[in-house]
């Protein structure tokens, strides 16, 4: 458009200026370009400007102006609406960007938490884990110990059971001796079998053994002799079921003490792994439920924070080229614009008036 009226205009001029008719050399030579068969036109016109009616052209020139004037209004108004646009878009970005911060920071706050929670449970679970640990060997140490302790006692009993036979059949061998009534079998190795078993416990039964060997003698007589060695053997024979009862007594004290210290073992045993252990695995399990959901919408608040960003990012670009459209569009119309004045006053300079 520009270039046209820049055409027009320079045509126009030297038109104006031409005083008669041109040599035909000239003539032959402007009709070889453009600019001068535009040139013959008008000058043709400027001869016969009193002969025409210009007015289509004056029209045609009116519609040109009047459209750049829409084109202006038009440009205008849509820049308008793409200004109240942009600051909506900008505004509702600018908004999810808050508000996606705001989660961010809380969301961080939240995983912070629930882990410091979960390793607070750990140290927890490890602790429970420790007192297990303890408390069975505890627990072990005291079951070996109460087996070992009952094979003694068993011994120690099967020793005095063996010793209070041994005595009680010295006895009835001195019974009969003393009854006069036969005996096939004199020997008394079985006195001495039955209480060596009882070394530990300082029972010096050599003597009696020695003693009640002499009265098995077919040639012994001395019937006092016999009734003190019964006597001993007798006394013997008491103090090894009191030693048996006291041991018994004894051992079933210790027993009960230890069977007792043992089912608080077994209970705390039980207690911490059907209760507290799982309960605290459980919590950790919850914990990390929470923290994978939490990471999961920290994770889906960052992505949201990034494209809320570049969403607004983008506006303002789009707004920055827009604009620079706008300004660029509207010195063009404005320029167009302002050429018609000089193009009307170049035609009726050159005689092409209005009718």
């Amino acid at each position: 458009m520009r270039k046209l009226v820049s055409l027009l205009l320079i045509s126009l001029t030297l038109a104006s200026q031409i005083q008669g008719p041109l040599s035909n050399p000239i003539m032959n030579e402007l009709e070889q370009t453009h600019l001068g068969k535009a040139f013959l036109k008008l000058l043709s016109l400027k001869s016969k400007a009193q002969q025409f009616d210009f007015s289509k052209l004056y029209a045609a020139l009116d519609d040109l102006q009047n459209s750049i004037k829409s084109r202006l209004a038009d440009e205008q108004q849509a820049y308008q609406q793409d200004e109240v646009q942009y600051f909506t878009n900008k505004e509702f970005f600018s908004g999810q960007i808050t508000q996606f911060q705001n989660e961010i920071a809380q969301l961080e706050i939240d995983v912070t938490d629930f882990t410091e929670s979960r390793d607070l449970l750990q140290i927890a679970l490890n602790g429970k884990i420790d007192d297990l640990k303890e408390v069975q060997s505890l627990a072990d140490g005291l079951s070996t110990r109460i087996k070992k302790e009952e094979g003694i006692f068993n011994d120690q009993q099967n020793q005095y059971t063996n010793a209070v036979q041994a005595l009680d059949q010295a006895l009835q061998l001195i019974g009969q001796l003393r009854d006069g009534s036969f005996i096939q079998n004199r020997s008394v190795s079985f006195l001495e079998e039955g209480l060596k078993q009882l070394q530990h416990q300082r029972i010096m039964y050599g003597p009696l053994i020695t003693a009640l060997t002499q009265i098995m003698a077919p040639s012994f007589n001395d019937s006092e002799a016999s009734a003190k060695v019964q006597k001993l053997i007798q006394n013997l024979r008491d103090t090894v079921v009191k030693n048996k009862t006291d041991l018994e007594n004894s051992y079933q004290q210790v027993r009960a003490i230890d069977d007792h210290n043992l089912s608080q073992y077994n209970q705390r045993i039980n207690n911490l792994q059907t209760i507290v252990i799982p309960t605290i695995q459980a919590e950790i399990q919850t914990r990390d439920a929470q923290i994978q959901t939490k990471q999961n919408l920290l994770r889906d608040a960052q992505t949201n924070f990034k494209t809320a960003s570049d969403n607004l990012d983008n506006t303002n670009n789009r707004w920055v080229e827009r604009t620079n459209e706008h300004n660029k569009l509207m010195d063009q119309l404005l320029t167009q614009q302002s050429l018609f004045p000089k193009i009307v006053n170049q035609l009726e300079g050159a005689g092409v008036r209005r009718r």
